[in-house]
């Protein structure tokens, strides 16, 4: 609970609009954990692969609206108890940048790791740049993409 209390104390120092968006994470990213354990993922195909119905094309707001849900996803998912793993936060992070009209594509990947074995991760793009999950995106073969294009 203390940690719950320093999160929301600092979080209510921000700007109202970056409280909203922190909120919008949240609850996102507990709408996704809970779907991607009581849905058929067929569902969830289908939701990922709804058309984009307006696309933002000012490069420098896209980036920075991503920059934003990207910080948003990272605080959401501290806050949430549990562990949010990579697939949750690209589906909230999907529909987050998808509402703001921008058009990512949310990739699911596997890889042969030495530590680990065979692993997979989802990672979320906008074109060129990675907005969740980026970081370790490179050494994963794409099995599949939503929208699939």
């Amino acid at each position: 609970m203390p940690r719950l209390k320093k999160v929301f104390s600092r979080i209510r120092r921000q700007p109202a609009w970056r409280v909203r968006l922190f909120l919008e994470a949240v609850l996102l990213l507990a709408w996704s954990r809970v779907a991607l354990r009581l849905l058929p993922f067929r569902h969830i195909a289908w939701f990922l692969d709804l058309p984009l119905l307006r696309q933002r094309s000012d490069i420098p707001e896209r980036e920075q609206e991503c920059k934003n849900v990207e910080w948003a996803i990272g605080r959401g998912a501290r806050v949430l108890p549990g562990e949010t793993v990579c697939f949750p936060r690209a589906i909230a992070a999907h529909v987050m940048c998808r509402t703001r009209g921008i058009d990512t594509t949310l990739y699911y990947g596997a890889a042969i790791l030495p530590d680990s074995g065979l692993t997979a991760h989802v990672w979320l793009q906008d074109g060129l740049t990675g907005v969740v999950g980026k970081d370790t995106a490179a050494v994963y073969c794409v099995l599949t993409q939503f929208p699939v294009r």
